[in-house]
């Protein structure tokens, strides 16, 4: 699992991190987060091999990716994580108001990889928003997203 979150890491915007503009595409009219998540919800089921990317415009420019949410009760999601603090130190916070998060795994200084698990998808919208500005240390108000197709077996 560190090996996937560390490769995805590198393909990220933000930091240290590369990003192909050239394979990503924009998602149109959705500003927030709650939006995004309806998209990928209930958008069709070619959302299933979509990686997307919502970035927080702001000082930090500041970025999450959201897994397929069609078919799961448990979601997750990677954030930008630039502290070298444990996430459950951090976070300690957020984690406690939503018990049905987990860390699955974290790299210092580089990203952070939080399961939801039985949510739907307002709270996932809240978890990611409260999450965010805690990591963050910013108020989030507008978001932009993007989406990159992935790889059929």
């Amino acid at each position: 699992m560190t090996a996937l979150l560390a490769t995805k890491a590198a393909a990220q915007p933000g930091p240290g991190g590369t990003s192909d503009p050239d394979r990503m595409i924009q998602i149109s009219d959705c500003h927030s987060i709650i939006e995004v998540l309806r998209r990928i919800k209930h958008g069709g089921p070619e959302w299933a091999h979509r990686n997307v990317n919502i970035c927080f415009p702001g000082p930090s420019n500041a970025w999450t990716s959201v897994y397929s949410l069609q078919g799961t009760s448990d979601p997750y999601f990677d954030f930008m994580y630039t502290r070298n603090e444990p996430p459950q130190e951090a976070l300690s916070a957020q984690l406690g108001k939503y018990p049905q998060c987990t860390v699955i795994d974290w790299s210092p200084g580089r990203l952070a990889c939080i399961k939801a698990q039985d949510v739907g998808i307002e709270t996932l919208a809240e978890i990611i928003r409260d999450v965010a500005e805690a990591a963050w240390d910013e108020r989030i108000t507008v978001v932009y997203a993007s989406y990159e197709e992935m790889g059929r077996a």
